[in-house]
């Protein structure tokens, strides 16, 4: 058995997978398997990947008929793992030499069945910063509920853990690693590494970040999936306030009726807020930023 199965989802990114596969197989920790799969890609990511393949042994390739969304192609890819951790690289992101050398010494000394890291960020500007993941360790089921603290690739999870939560939900449109996290900090404690473990590339066009209707849709979706849970173990508060974190995505959207909607809901939802719900309401301007 291998120690590491990394997984990179993979649709239509012939142009950028090359480098993700190059910084895998840079890795200092070399006991892994690089499961890549193809999510009914139209150009030639394919041929792509199998001429690396050839190349290294390591490499394991499977295909979607047709594009199912890259929770479905992450869930393929961790079915057929061997590791006994799992992690997931997107198409267009690229791993730190030490991303899982670090993340396994974490693990093993901690005894956690979660890990994850701080990343550099890389936007249209070329230049890398750090992007400033929350520093959330131990139990953390509070802190996952009351904001998104991950993002994918920092993440490294024991196989049984992933399998314990049913794997990932391939209903959630975005902040699919937020959802995740939340199932996963409900039963293990995590660990944290403060170096950054990979590069998080935000230049292309098509990333959900950019789709600002999307973005919203996805926050909604994991928040209210997760309420009773969120009002539970966080309080009413911390619900109301999500709902106006998505009134102000909303209103990034240009949807306008919709931020209204969800700030009313926000500021109405805590009682204790009478004045503020009173004030806000008043001045309500979902035109401006």
């Amino acid at each position: 058995m291998v120690a590491i199965s990394i997984i990179i989802p993979a649709y239509n990114r012939a142009s950028v997978i090359t480098k993700s596969i190059h910084s895998v197989q840079e890795q200092t920790c070399q006991d892994f398997e690089l499961i890549i799969v193809n999510d009914g890609s139209r150009d030639n990511t394919k041929d792509t990947i199998n001429t690396l393949k050839e190349k290294d042994s390591r490499i394991t390739y499977f295909e979607h008929p047709q594009n199912l969304g890259a929770q479905a192609a992450r869930n393929t890819g961790a079915k057929k793992a061997h590791g006994e951790w799992i992690t997931f690289l997107d198409s267009d992101d690229q791993l730190l030499p030490k991303s899982l050398e670090m993340r396994i010494k974490v693990a093993t000394q901690n005894n956690v069945k979660v890990v994850h890291s701080d990343c550099y960020v890389l936007r249209k500007d070329e230049e890398l910063k750090l992007f400033g993941i929350p520093a959330i360790q131990g139990e953390v089921y509070k802190q996952v509920l009351t904001q998104p603290s991950t993002v994918f690739p920092s993440l490294l999870i024991a196989r049984e853990a992933l399998a314990k939560i049913g794997y990932l939900d391939e209903t959630i449109t975005s902040y699919q690693e937020w959802d995740t996290s939340i199932r996963l900090a409900k039963y293990y404690s995590f660990g944290f590494v403060s170096e950054p473990t990979f590069i998080y590339d935000c230049r292309g066009n098509d990333t959900i970040s950019k789709n600002m209707l999307r973005d919203a849709e996805g926050y909604k979706q994991v928040f209210t999936k997760h309420q009773l849970e969120i009002i539970k173990f966080a309080g009413i508060k911390t619900l109301s306030q999500h709902y106006i974190n998505l009134s102000y995505r909303y209103q990034r959207a240009g949807k306008k009726q919709e931020a209204l909607l969800f700030k009313i809901i926000g500021y109405v939802g805590y009682p204790f807020r009478v004045k503020t719900v009173l004030k806000r309401i008043l001045k309500l301007d979902v035109g401006k930023k």
